[in-house]
């Protein structure tokens, strides 16, 4: 996915900050909304961003 692509219209968070958001050590979606502010109005997003972090999280204990 491209890592510019807004995942939370309501902050602006990209797929981009999503990712360095887990690379600093956001495991769940509240851990990636605590540091990015997203989920915090309307949670359209919640679903989309909760795949991304398993996805990265995945990614990352493989290396």
């Amino acid at each position: 996915m491209n890592r510019n692509y807004v995942v939370c219209e309501c902050t602006g968070t990209t797929v981009g900050q999503i990712e360095q958001a887990v690379q600093q050590g956001g495991r769940t979606f509240d851990d990636v909304k605590a540091r990015l502010g997203v989920g915090k109005q309307c949670i359209k997003c919640k679903d989309l961003i909760s795949l991304l972090i398993e996805s990265y999280v995945e990614d990352l204990e493989e290396e």
